[in-house]
């Protein structure tokens, strides 16, 4: 028997690989040898930027940020699941998390003229202050073991009476 649906095989691909693969900026390896070569490299070049530019963006974010990034893909690799369930034709709509808005904190002032020089501190030398180390006392003698006492003998094991002998068969 065929397969009625195709598989769908999952697989990861590093983020710039994925931006580049869906915004359509890879082509063929044929068509890159036409004249549209520059074009195309210039395509790649100007996603690559923008994938520098988020990923620089999302370094410079704040846990928050995080969380909800981490939210928003795990959400979307759900529905891609569970779109993948359903039959042809019907999708689901996407799902957005609310956007926070930029906070932009004030700069702080140039407080290098605030910090008064100090003179340069000379320490005295320590010769005479540290007392000298006493000398470890010797470790007292260990005594000597007491001698171990003789084992007593073992018994004697009494003979046991002897067996009758058994009569012999006819």
């Amino acid at each position: 028997m065929h397969r009625t649906k195709p598989s769908r095989a999952r697989l990861l691909v590093p983020s710039a690989l994925a931006v580049v693969i869906l915004s359509g900026a890879a082509a063929p390896a044929v068509a890159a040898e036409g004249g549209g070569s520059a074009a195309l490299t210039e395509r790649v070049a100007s996603v690559q930027k923008q994938v520098e530019k988020i990923e620089r963006r999302a370094a410079a974010a704040g846990p928050i940020d995080d969380l909800l990034a981490g939210l928003t893909k795990s959400l979307e690799g759900l529905l891609a699941t569970v779109g993948g369930l359903l039959p042809d034709g019907v999708k689901l709509p996407p799902i957005e998390l609310p956007k926070l808005p930029e906070i932009k904190l004030p700069e702080l002032p140039d407080l290098s003229g605030l910090i008064p020089e100090l003179p340069p501190v000379e320490l005295p030398p320590l010769d005479g202050v540290v007392p000298p180390v006493a000398a470890v006392p010797a470790a007292p003698a260990v005594p000597a073991a007491p001698a171990v006492p003789a084992a007593p003998a073992v018994p004697a094991v009494p003979a046991l009476p002897a067996l009758p002998e058994l009569p012999a068969l006819p």
